[in-house]
């Protein structure tokens, strides 16, 4: 059907409506996101660590030794829902936390640093580019609520009893949430088998007490659309 006009739905379900090259206007209902009683949610939680194999049950600790071969950690599209990631929260934890070190490692120890992408139709945005320091994560994720006091910032002092720990947060949904649209919220992951996010190792971490990346979000199952 060629149109000369249409109506899109914010949602990226498709067209509302549409004025055909005959000013003929087809419209289409959209079923509301709120579901029935009794039927699944249409928007369910979403809370995973990056991993080895982009599941739950791969490997999430990042503290590995790059420098033999790079290593991935991502999430990745699904093929029956849409993801949206609206946080990530970076934990860098060492014997001691420091801003212009790796946790602990010195950073002329690192070559290529920490990279953090997000692979959109196949193209690569980098959320963090090749941070050789915690200072570099805090900055690249944008600043945003610190704790603490001077060098301790965004430091969690005995994280574990005998570690300290940089908690970098991320929040992807304040980021991409413009002035002009209230529904676009963290980045999306489309339903497909190619968009992701990905953590790069290349160096080696294997003096970090911990290191891994949390995102979270929600899943968007689609609704189907009631002519």
């Amino acid at each position: 059907m060629a149109s000369l006009s249409q109506l899109i739905d914010g949602l990226g379900r498709g067209f509302k409506a549409a004025v055909t090259l005959g000013n003929a206007l087809h419209a289409a209902a959209i079923a509301p996101d709120v579901p029935t009683i009794g039927s699944s949610n249409v928007y369910r939680y979403f809370s995973q660590r990056l991993s080895s194999d982009g599941t739950p049950t791969g490997t999430t600790d990042m503290n590995v030794n790059g420098a033999l071969g790079t290593q991935e950690f991502f999430i990745r599209a699904a093929t029956d829902y849409d993801l949206y990631v609206t946080a990530l929260i970076v934990i860098i934890a060492d014997t001691s936390v420091v801003h212009n070190n790796f946790g602990n490692i010195d950073p002329a120890t690192l070559t290529h640093g920490w990279d953090l992408k997000f692979t959109e139709d196949g193209v690569d945005t980098y959320l963090i580019d090749s941070a050789k320091t915690g200072g570099q994560v805090i900055a690249q994720a944008g600043f945003f609520w610190p704790f603490g006091d001077a060098t301790d910032a965004w430091e969690l002092v005995n994280w574990t009893g005998t570690t300290d720990a940089q908690i970098v947060n991320f929040p992807l949904g304040i980021i991409m949430s413009g002035l002009h649209s209230t529904e676009l919220m963290g980045l999306r992951i489309g339903r497909g088998a190619q968009d992701r996010i990905t953590s790069v190792i290349q160096d080696d971490f294997t003096d970090l007490t911990e290191f891994y990346v949390r995102a979270l979000g929600f899943k968007h199952y689609p609704v189907e659309e009631v002519l």
